[in-house]
C-alpha cells in the first residue's frame, strides 16, 4: 500500500521554480515507493499568481500596460473560482521585460501596475489580492496612485506622474480620486517582507542597492520615502523610520501606497497557504517536504518554508525541511516543529554547478528521506 507525500517547495532561486522543485521532490518519492502529492507554493513575491492558479484554477485576463520603464506591457490578471481577483506586481512591473543589466531606481516607475488592479475592478471583482515583491521600482508606489488618479503635486503646484525621481520633489498627495476609482473594493496586500518605508532598514537601504541604487541614490530615495510617509498616512515622517506601517517598505514602497489606498496587509506565505488550500491537500498524509535555496533566519521570519512547517505541525503530519544552503539559524524550524532539516549537498562544489545539479540534489535527498521513513 503506497503512502502519500506532500512536496509543498517554494522556488531555489536561480535555479528551479517552485513547480519544478515540487516536480524533482516527487520524483525522489516515487523511486521510494510513496504516492507524491505536488503542491508549490510561494511567499507573495515573484510567480504567486501562478502558484495559486496551479492549485484552484480559473481564468487569467491579459491586460495591455506598461512596464516599469513606461514601455507596452502584457500583464495578468488572475480570476478565482469564488471571484476574487489576484494580481502579481513583478508580472507588471518585474524584471521579466527589462534587459540584463536594466536598472534604474530613479527611472524606474509603478505605474504599470493600475492597468491590472484596474481590470480587474472592472472585470467586477469585489476583492482583489496583489502580491508585492520582485519589483523594479523604488517609487513609494507613486506612479501607481498618480496612474490611479491620485493628485501628486510638487512645490509649484505641478502634477508629478510619479517616479524615483520624483519622490525628491513630492509636497502633496490627494488620494481621494484614486479611492474613489476603487470605491467598493477590499484591497489585501500580501508582501513578502514587512520592511518600513524608510530608515536603516526601510526600502532604499535594504533593496536600492538590488535595484541599481549607488549609495548616492539610496540617501535621495530615502530622504524622499522619509519625506512621502506623512503624505500617505502610514508615518510620522520623523524618526529612523521605524513608526512607518510595517510592510510598507515592501515592492520598494508599494506596500505604503496600497496601505493608503486601504488595503489589508497580510503574510504572503500564510495567504497562498489559504488560497491554495493546502490544509485540505495536507490532511491525512504521511510525511510532507518543503524546500528552499536557502534556509537561515528569514525562513523562520515568515517565509513559505516557516508557512509549511506550521500547517505540518497543526495537522501532526512529520515535516522535512530540505535547501540548497543551511545557516545555523535553521535550527529555529526544529522549534516550530519540523522533524528534519537536511542539506540536499551531495558534496563539494562551485555555485554554478550546485545551480545546475539542484534537481538531481533535491531528487536523490528526497528518496533517502523516504526510504527512512516509509518503510
Amino acid at each position: 500500500m503506497t503512502v502519500r507525500v506532500i512536496c509543498a517547495p517554494d522556488k531555489l532561486r536561480g535555479s528551479l521554480d517552485a513547480a519544478e522543485t515540487a516536480a524533482a521532490l516527487a520524483a525522489g518519492v516515487r523511486a521510494a515507493g510513496g504516492e507524491p502529492v505536488e503542491h508549490p507554493l510561494a511567499d507573495g513575491g515573484e510567480g504567486s499568481r501562478g502558484t495559486v492558479q496551479e492549485a484552484r484554477g480559473g481564468r487569467v485576463l491579459e491586460v495591455p500596460g506598461a512596464d516599469a520603464f513606461g514601455r507596452p506591457w502584457q500583464a495578468k490578471v488572475g480570476r478565482l473560482d469564488d471571484g476574487t481577483a489576484i494580481v502579481e506586481a513583478a508580472e507588471a512591473v518585474g524584471w521579466s521585460a527589462l534587459a540584463e543589466g536594466e536598472r534604474d531606481p530613479l527611472r524606474a516607475s509603478s505605474a504599470g501596475l493600475a492597468a491590472p488592479i484596474l481590470a480587474a475592478a472592472q472585470d467586477g471583482a469585489r476583492r482583489i489580492v496583489v502580491f508585492l515583491g520582485g519589483t523594479a521600482t523604488m517609487d513609494g508606489g507613486t506612479g501607481l496612485l498618480a496612474a490611479l488618479g491620485a493628485e501628486i503635486l510638487d512645490a509649484g503646484g505641478r502634477r508629478l506622474d510619479g517616479g524615483g525621481a520624483d519622490l525628491a520633489h513630492v509636497r502633496s498627495v490627494d488620494l481621494s480620486p484614486a479611492r474613489e476609482r476603487l470605491d467598493g473594493v477590499e484591497l489585501v496586500v500580501a508582501a513578502d517582507v514587512v520592511s518600513p518605508l524608510y530608515g536603516p532598514a526601510g526600502a532604499a537601504r535594504v533593496f536600492g542597492p538590488q535595484k541599481g541604487a549607488d549609495p548616492g541614490m539610496v540617501e535621495l530615495l530615502d530622504d524622499g520615502l522619509r519625506r512621502l510617509a506623512p503624505l500617505l498616512g502610514v508615518g510620522s515622517g520623523q524618526g529612523d523610520g521605524t513608526d512607518a506601517a510595517a510592510g510598507g517598505g515592501a515592492a520598494g514602497g508599494l506596500g505604503a501606497a496600497l496601505l493608503a489606498l486601504g488595503a489589508e496587509m497580510v503574510p504572503g506565505a500564510g495567504l497562498i497557504r489559504e488560497l491554495t488550500r493546502f490544509d485540505d491537500v495536507l490532511a491525512g498524509a504521511a510525511l510532507c517536504l518543503t524546500a528552499e535555496g536557502k534556509v537561515d533566519a528569514s525562513t523562520d521570519a515568515g517565509k513559505t518554508i516557516r508557512a509549511v512547517v506550521d500547517a505540518c505541525a497543526a495537522a501532526g503530519v512529520p515535516c522535512v525541511v530540505l535547501g540548497g544552503t543551511l545557516t545555523p539559524d535553521a535550527r529555529r524550524l526544529y522549534d516550530r516543529g519540523a522533524t528534519a532539516v537536511l542539506s540536499i549537498s551531495q558534496g563539494p562544489r562551485d555555485l554554478d554547478a550546485a545551480l545546475r545539479d539542484a534537481a538531481a540534489d533535491l531528487t536523490a535527498t528526497a528518496y533517502a528521506v523516504c526510504r527512512m521513513t516509509l518503510r
